[in-house]
């Protein structure tokens, strides 16, 4: 059976393998400090999340420039476009945490002094902020999946990079709030896509005697993805350290500690070295079956990145909790959005 299928007939067993990665991590929070197991579900809503709002981009330009590369990509990317409601309910452990997690939330002293962050770091806005983008982004899969023009894609993407800058900031960089960079949000952006773009290779929404053209199309949007965001993710590094600015400074050094280090070494090598290497060869961007191989080690990669992000500010027992939240988050996402939400879409429009 093909993976797209084999998904849609196991969402419920999905379902049950998160919801009880999710009571886990409830009871480690009961019985121990809470901020660990918050982590680690955080990370878990970045990495699912980012999959959905990766397909939301795509599906933006898609509508917005035309071209036939998404066809065959919509079975895998209209679920994960349309299940953005999910994300309502699956923050709210966030919200009901956010003392608990974030530093400047239990004592706001912690926030530099100038009138801009403490004005934007406070528990409120951040609760609006992200009810708000995450209502935004819900109805703009539903208006991109049902009625896509260039309006839409417009509109959709100038909103979603907005919307996309605040809430990485909020739930990643506020973690330690004397660190900021601009760029974070785009980067975040390729991130996602690059995330959006495995997920579908491994789905394989195509076979092997289609049009070879198509699978290199999703070949070139990955190296494309996985370039920008090594790009990206460099020069915020780089600018951050030869600007002489001791408090970003800081932000790398602590994440340049051994054991941290190693787990961005792993994020650069599944996420960006190997799909940059693989894609030099022909037979690999022109074989859906290699590019679904190739998926999975850079999932890997995007959610190990996402833990080096938000693991150090916590502590190394982040790491463990991470990957329970990858589980939990995973698992109920996936469970409802190639369960109900693919059957829906297909018997309503014949997509997924």
């Amino acid at each position: 059976m093909r993976p797209l299928p084999w998904l849609r007939a196991h969402a419920g067993h999905s379902a049950m393998a998160g919801g009880a990665a999710a009571l886990l991590l409830a009871v480690w929070a009961l019985l121990a400090p809470a901020r660990a197991p918050l982590a680690g579900w955080l990370v878990g809503l970045v990495f699912w999340i980012g999959i959905a709002l990766g397909a939301l981009g795509l599906l933006a330009v898609r509508a917005l420039t035309g071209g036939k590369w998404a066809g065959s990509l919509r079975p895998a990317l209209g679920p994960a476009a349309a299940s953005l409601p999910f994300f309502l309910l699956a923050c709210l452990p966030l919200l009901f945490g956010l003392h608990a997690l974030y530093p400047w939330a239990a004592d706001p002293g912690v926030v530099p002094v100038e009138d801009i962050p403490r004005l934007y770091l406070n528990a409120d806005g951040f609760a609006l902020r992200t009810l708000l983008a995450l209502a935004g982004w819900s109805v703009l899969g539903w208006w991109l999946l049902r009625r896509p023009g260039a309006v839409a894609g417009g509109l959709g993407l100038a909103f979603h990079l907005v919307a996309l800058t605040l809430i990485s900031v909020d739930w990643m960089l506020s973690l330690e709030p004397r660190f900021f960079s601009t760029a974070f949000g785009l980067a975040t952006f390729l991130m996602q896509l690059l995330a959006a773009l495995a997920w579908a290779a491994v789905l394989r929404p195509e076979r092997e005697g289609d049009d070879p053209g198509r699978a290199g199309d999703l070949a070139g949007l990955l190296y494309s993805a996985a370039l920008g965001s090594l790009y990206l993710g460099f020069a915020q590094f780089l600018v951050s350290w030869y600007g002489n600015l001791p408090e970003k400074a800081a932000w790398f050094l602590k994440r340049e500690e051994w054991g941290w280090i190693w787990l961005q070494a792993l994020a650069l090598g599944l996420a960006a070295a190997l799909p940059l290497g693989a894609m030099l060869l022909g037979r690999v961007r022109r074989s859906p079956a290699a590019l679904a191989r190739l998926g999975p080690p850079v999932l890997l990669g995007v959610a190990a990145h996402q833990a080096w992000i938000v693991a150090p500010a916590v502590g190394p027992w982040a790491l463990p909790a991470a990957a329970l939240g990858l589980v939990a988050v995973g698992g109920l996402w996936v469970g409802l959005t190639y369960g109900p939400v693919a059957a829906r879409l297909e018997a309503k429009h014949g997509q997924a």
